[in-house]
């Protein structure tokens, strides 16, 4: 769909651009040039990239930052300087909604400071822009190589196989196209399935764990018996006989797959969280006040929690690349280039194991998952010091 695409695209640039005149408006009216300019660029490099996708939430975001610098509550007498008889708790939309926005933009902010105390979690969070950013941008300097090149086989050699060189310089694969340029264009749609699948499990896991918790009695018995069950299927030997039944050639069905086989041992954890939780006295006199279920958990339950669910998000996306890599390199799916996992398989099946010259072609993609994997790990560092106070009041 035009400006929704996940790759930079001229019709997304000249969304960024359109999307970061609102933030960079608020900025000139309360007379905050440089917030302003950072929020154009930022929504113009984010509109670039992923089109409406990236732009509307990076405008919405940019202009709570750029509000968050200008904003004085009125109804303060601590940060406006007005007497208790000044202070009228009565406000309009248009002071709750310039209020909320500012709490948004001084919490991101404040993210952004936490980001930066934790040098290995800033370090994976620096890891991850960059595999995002070649996903996205690098399509534009590196474009794809879908074609063999027989024209570039060398004088007296068996094979197209080529080592790294100075013009192609993670060397040639076995049709003698660019392995730069499989790396480059190869990662997106193994890094977007493996998200989507980690927050889809995540979700499934923080509703029905919740529920299981708070309410307990037959749907905790429902819910954890489905758990025990799931978790007591061996996942590879499933995925096995799965793939043999099912033509699995949609990355959403297979995102899906993945989240149904990975929340059972995450809903457990947080039913035990929330069965800890519930005892407190502000969620006990939530119940009491019969609030409704929705509240308790939305309100009550899930801040308490959002750490290890940051974390354990990332987890999730950990094991769904690995498992979907798996079944990749074991052929079970539909070989779609480029990708990581099919240039492991096609380097498998063409000899390159056996091929010095081939090494690049099955060392390339380890290392590119291998990395990114462990920029997910060290990202992790830095959520736990951004939802969780106690961490943050140690630095």
């Amino acid at each position: 769909m035009i400006g929704f695409e996940t790759v930079a695209t001229s019709t997304g640039l000249i969304i960024g651009l359109f999307f970061g005149l609102v933030p960079l408006g608020v900025a000139l009216k309360y007379r905050k040039l440089w917030a302003g300019i950072g929020g154009y660029f930022a929504c113009t490099l984010s509109g670039f990239a992923c089109g409406f996708l990236g732009g509307i939430p990076m405008m919405f975001l940019t202009t709570a930052v750029v509000i968050s610098y200008a904003y004085v509550n009125r109804q303060d007498p601590f940060t406006s300087l007005a007497t208790l008889d000044e202070v009228s708790f009565q406000e309009t939309n248009r002071e709750f909604f310039m209020r909320q926005m500012a709490t948004l933009g001084n919490g991101l902010r404040s993210t952004g400071k936490t980001l930066l105390r934790n040098k290995a979690g800033f370090i994976g969070f620096l890891g991850i822009m960059f595999f995002l950013g070649v996903s996205v941008f690098g399509p534009l300097f590196v474009p794809y190589e879908g074609q063999p090149q027989f024209n570039r086989r060398q004088p007296g050699a068996t094979s197209l196989f080529q080592g790294p060189s100075t013009e192609f310089p993670l060397g040639l694969d076995w049709q003698g196209r660019s392995v730069l340029s499989h790396i480059v264009n190869g990662g997106q749609t193994l890094i977007v399935t493996s998200v989507v699948a980690g927050l889809l499990a995540t979700g499934i896991a923080v509703i029905l764990g919740s529920m299981a918790g708070l309410l307990g009695g037959v749907i905790d018995q429902v819910f954890s018996s489905i758990s025990n069950f799931i978790l007591t299927i061996p996942q590879t030997p499933l995925l096995l006989v799965l793939a043999g039944l099912i033509k699995l050639d949609n990355r959403i069905l297979l995102a899906v797959l993945f989240a149904v086989l990975n929340w059972p041992a995450l809903m457990r954890a947080i039913r035990a969280q929330v069965l800890s939780l519930r005892e407190r006295d502000y969620v006990e006199a939530a119940i009491a006040l019969d609030l409704g279920t929705w509240h308790i958990i939305s309100r009550e339950v899930f801040p308490n929690m959002i750490s290890y669910i940051a974390v354990n998000t990332i987890f999730s996306v950990r094991a769904a690349m690995y498992n979907l890599v798996l079944l990749v390199i074991l052929g079970l799916v539909p070989l779609t280039e480029p990708d990581w996992g099919v240039m492991i398989f096609m380097g498998r099946q063409q000899g390159a194991l056996f091929n010095p010259n081939a090494a690049s072609m099955l060392i390339s993609p380890i290392v590119a998952i291998a990395l990114f994997q462990l920029c997910l790990v060290l990202f992790t560092r830095s959520l736990e010091e951004i939802f969780n106070p106690r961490l943050r009041s140690g630095l």
